[in-house]
């Protein structure tokens, strides 16, 4: 690809970055939660009941990081650990009704600000934006991968 388009698309990203970032500091996106609270607790409300290696397998996180976070959560009420009823070397993460509240608290807020950006963008563009940002997501989550196993060959 060429080097002013490559420029190009680092230029938005960045200036992407920092919008994002203006937003969830002044708009209150977390709902009283950090911003790695936040994502766990949403991570774990799309998978239901997981355990602490999944997440860290989705998150992309080392274990001793989301350990912490993880105790942080079950502390606060929001989330519960329970052993796996198959294996006891797991514990199973789910959350709880207080931890179903914020995720919702959460949602609600994020989704009628999503809504007013794509109110933004014309009608005809939405599919394609989702469509493209899924992929670079994709591609960035492929190159962590990638990174992490050649780290532990090296």
């Amino acid at each position: 690809m060429e080097k002013a388009k490559i420029r190009s698309f680092r230029t938005n990203l960045r200036r992407f970055e920092r919008l994002l970032e203006s937003q969830i500091r002044d708009a209150c996106f977390c709902m009283g939660v950090s911003m790695a609270q936040c994502h766990l607790l949403l991570e774990i409300e799309d998978q239901g009941e997981t355990t602490a290696a999944v997440l860290s397998e989705s998150m992309g996180l080392d274990k001793s990081t989301l350990s912490r976070t993880i105790d942080c959560l079950v502390g606060c009420g929001l989330a519960e650990r329970r052993e796996h009823p198959d294996d006891r070397r797991y514990t199973l993460l789910t959350l709880t009704e207080q931890g179903r509240k914020k995720c919702a608290e959460i949602n609600l807020v994020n989704d009628k600000y999503y809504e007013n950006i794509f109110r933004l963008i014309p009608e005809d563009k939405h599919e394609e934006v989702i469509r493209s940002f899924g992929s670079l997501v994709d591609s960035l989550m492929q190159d962590n991968a990638e990174r992490k196993k050649q780290d532990k060959c090296s």
